[in-house]
């Protein structure tokens, strides 16, 4: 009698049984944990939320009454300094390596480092799959077809609020033709200058105005975090390509490269050469880095925040205003996102952790957005958050439809988080400059 292994058996059986392993409804793959856009913080083109679950329609039984928001600029090739900063880690694996070198390596020195063009530094990127200016197009477009219902007959009427980087105005006029569907011009924008200090909290960038404002305050703390991981990579990298010889500050100017070479080149081979071991340490230096510099962990972050939120909630104490659309940098969302502590949590500097919540990525990713739903729902009015295309609830008061919060309940939260300090006081501004955000009212 003959027996079969089951392997064989296996095999006689699939091919009696033809499965398609593609065709399941609900995928059993978790592959968006290799992405490498997790690992890329602000230097990442745009990537949504992984959120929790919750679904962004309007919840059952309410209606969506008004809306705020604030974005980000959309992808962009590096600022000035941040690119003069990569060219100089840079520049002898790009001009001083004249032996042949043999490995996986040997492409850099005559790499195309096309982000690092010093006439486009601070530009928005136009062409390729993480294009700044279609992006923000588009995330006009699409905004403009979930909250259609919120615009009245007046649409040419309507504003966008922008921070007076150029990058940012044109992101928010590029938003703004998405959204109208058809060309403008910079009169249907209110540019406000980042750079008064005199405007104090009457800004999308009231940081300018803060006199308290030390930005290396937590420098020391941070650089407590250990750098191992820039001396490993290092090391794998030198072995695999022997005569590259690459310095840790060589390969920190590579990881700073990586997310600017998929928003101007739309593909990356710098990104590749990592691991997703060495990305994830990466990640984890950058969101301590800016935990400590503009999150929870620096003392001004809930009072500079607040000045938004607090314009938020007097916006939805008014109804004559269905629609408030304001454009601005990585830093002033940091701030409110602080402020509404929705990515609270200790981040250790003795070792990397893994289950934070104050993921860089996840948060301000290039075009980052933050939008402020008013929900009216059984003649009660809440307030929902939604963060990169997630639900995001504030998790001690999120017991109303859709895991929101009444408006009250969401006035008297951050009146707790501020514990009776006032942005103003916060930064010791004179009393002479604007305490609070009023251009949104007027």
């Amino acid at each position: 009698m003959m027996f079969l292994s089951p392997v064989v058996l296996f095999a006689a059986a699939a091919c009696a049984f033809p499965i398609d392993f593609n065709s399941k409804p609900y995928d059993q793959q978790a592959l968006d944990q290799f992405n490498v856009l997790r690992f890329l913080g602000t230097a990442s083109p745009y990537v949504q939320q992984p959120g929790h679950g919750i679904d962004p329609d309007v919840p059952y039984g309410c209606e969506l009454e008004q809306v705020v928001f604030i974005a980000r600029h959309g992808e962009r090739y590096p600022t000035k300094s941040k690119g003069e900063s990569i060219e100089k880690g840079l520049k002898r694996i790009r001009y001083n390596i004249t032996d042949d070198l043999n490995g996986p390596l040997s492409f850099l020195p005559s790499y195309d480092f096309s982000g690092l063009d010093p006439e486009r530094y601070d530009d928005e990127t136009f062409k390729g799959p993480y294009a700044g200016l279609g992006d923000m197009y588009k995330f006009g477009e699409a905004f403009r077809n979930t909250y259609d219902h919120l615009v009245s007959d007046d649409a040419d009427d309507l504003v966008f609020y922008t921070a007076s980087q150029e990058r940012v105005v044109v992101s928010a006029r590029k938003f703004a033709e998405g959204f109208l569907g058809k060309k403008i011009d910079n009169s249907s924008l209110v540019i406000i200058d980042e750079d008064d200090e005199n405007l104090g909290a009457n800004s999308l960038t009231p940081i300018t105005s803060c006199r308290n404002y030390n930005k290396t305050l937590n420098d020391d703390l941070i650089d407590t975090l250990s750098d191992d991981y820039l001396k490993t990579t290092a090391k794998r990298l030198n072995k695999e390509t022997p005569g590259l010889n690459l310095t840790t500050k060589e390969v920190e100017a590579l990881f700073n490269y990586c997310g600017f070479d998929l928003t101007t080149a739309g593909k990356s081979a710098i990104c590749e050469i990592f691991t997703t071991d060495e990305l994830l340490a990466r990640s984890y230096a950058n969101d301590v880095d800016y935990y400590y510099h503009k999150g929870p962990g620096y003392n001004l972050s809930v009072p500079v925040g607040s000045v938004f939120v607090n314009a938020v909630i007097d916006l939805f104490k008014d109804d004559t205003r269905n629609l408030t659309m304001t454009f601005a940098h990585d830093t002033d969302i940091f701030f409110i996102v602080s402020t509404l502590g929705i990515y609270d949590g200790e981040l250790p500097l003795d070792h990397q952790s893994f289950n934070h919540l104050w993921k860089v990525s996840n948060i301000n990713p290039m075009g980052s957005r933050l939008i402020f739903e008013k929900l009216q729902c059984s003649n009660e009015s809440y307030v929902r958050v939604k963060h990169n295309d997630a639900v995001i609830p504030i998790t001690s008061i999120s017991s109303g439809p859709g895991y929101s919060c009444t408006v009250d309940e969401f006035e008297k939260y951050i009146e707790d988080r501020l514990n009776g300090v006032t942005y103003a006081e916060a930064c010791g501004n004179p009393d002479d400059l604007p305490a609070e955000l009023n251009f949104l009212l007027d």
